[in-house]
Formats: C-alpha cells, sequence, structure tokens
C-alpha cells in the first residue's frame, strides 16, 4: 500500500498525503476528476472514504492516472528526486 492508503501513517500524514494526491489529479486530470478529489478531501478525516478514492483513482484515464502516479512517487521517493 502506498500514499495515504499506507496503514503505519497517522492522521495528520494521511491528510497531508490525500491533499498531495488531489492536487496532482487536479493538474493531471483537471475538473472532470472532482469527484476523486471531493473523495480524497473527504478521507482526509474519515478513513471509510479511502476506499471510494481509491476505486475512483483507478477509474481515470490511464494516461492521467500514469501521471499522477509517477509524479506523486517522484515527490515521495526517500532517496530525493533522481
Amino acid at each position: 500500500m502506498w500514499g495515504p492508503w499506507a496503514p503505519a501513517i497517522d492522521g495528520t500524514e494521511r491528510a497531508a498525503r490525500c491533499r498531495c494526491l488531489g492536487a496532482l489529479v487536479r493538474v493531471y486530470a483537471g475538473p472532470s476528476a472532482a469527484p476523486l478529489i471531493n473523495a480524497l478531501r473527504a478521507a482526509e478525516g474519515n478513513d471509510n472514504a479511502l476506499t471510494e478514492a481509491a476505486t475512483l483513482l483507478n477509474q481515470l484515464p490511464a494516461r492521467q492516472r500514469r501521471g499522477v502516479l509517477a509524479t506523486y512517487s517522484a515527490l515521495h521517493d526517500p532517496r530525493g528526486s533522481q
């Protein structure tokens, strides 16, 4: 598991990861991804909303999803930017 779905993070970190992911979704997918962005906002304080967010993320068109995931991964690479 990765991002806001990682099991060993606290609520503050989960909220930060949801916000980061939501920003990237907006950049790569635009306003049509509003339901996903709203689900990520809801997940900042509600772990149950993470399931809906995961489902919606997986429904993004492949190119948009790849952009989101690649950029998120680069931003959260523990080795730093390569």
